[in-house]
C-alpha cells in the first residue's frame, strides 16, 4: 500500500506542477494583453496643431489680364499655430513667372482654424481664403486643398511639422 501512495503522491504532484505552470502562463499572458492595447482613435482637438509646419503648395491661379488660360502658382511657407485656434505663416509664392513675391520672408499672414475631433478642421486666411485640412500621423502632417472664391485660386499642398 505504500507504494501505491508514493505513484499517487508522484502523481499529484506532477498534475499540480502542471496546473501550477498553466496559471503562470496564463496569468502572464492576461498581464501581457493588459499592458498591450489596441491604438485608440485619437480624439483632436485646436491643440492638436501646436509649433512650427513646414508647408508647401502647388495649384492654380485664374487668368490675369495679360494671359487668357489659368495659370501655375506655388508657395512654401513657416506655418505656426498656437495651439488655441490661430496662426501666422511667412510665404514665398510663385504665379508661373520668374518672380518670387515676399521672397524677402518679410510678409506674415495671420488667420484662425478649427480644428474637428476627426482630425479634419479649415483654416481662414485673412480674406477669403479657406485651407480644408486633414491630420495626418498623430499631428505631425496636414494634407489640404485650398480655394480662394475671391481671386479664383485652387491649390493642394501638405505640411510637415518641424
Amino acid at each position: 500500500m505504500k507504494k501505491q501512495n508514493i505513484m499517487f503522491t508522484r502523481s499529484v504532484s506532477k498534475m499540480s506542477k502542471a496546473r501550477l505552470f498553466r496559471s503562470v502562463l496564463t496569468l502572464g499572458v492576461v498581464a501581457l494583453i493588459m499592458q498591450v492595447s489596441l491604438p485608440r482613435a485619437q480624439a483632436y482637438d485646436l491643440s492638436s496643431l501646436n509649433g512650427s509646419y513646414a508647408d508647401s503648395f502647388a495649384g492654380f491661379a485664374p487668368p490675369s489680364p495679360q494671359a487668357n488660360s489659368y495659370g501655375p502658382v506655388n508657395e512654401a511657407g513657416l506655418w505656426t499655430f498656437d495651439g488655441a485656434g490661430g496662426f501666422t505663416a511667412s510665404l514665398v509664392l510663385n504665379f508661373g513667372g520668374g518672380v518670387i513675391l515676399n521672397a524677402s520672408w518679410s510678409q506674415n499672414v495671420t488667420g484662425t482654424y478649427t480644428v474637428n475631433a476627426n482630425g479634419t478642421g479649415t483654416m481662414t486666411l485673412t480674406g477669403d481664403h479657406r485651407r480644408h485640412f486633414v491630420i495626418g500621423d498623430g499631428g505631425m502632417q496636414l494634407k489640404y486643398v485650398g480655394t480662394d472664391p475671391t481671386s479664383g485660386i485652387l491649390v493642394g499642398g501638405s505640411m510637415v511639422k518641424q
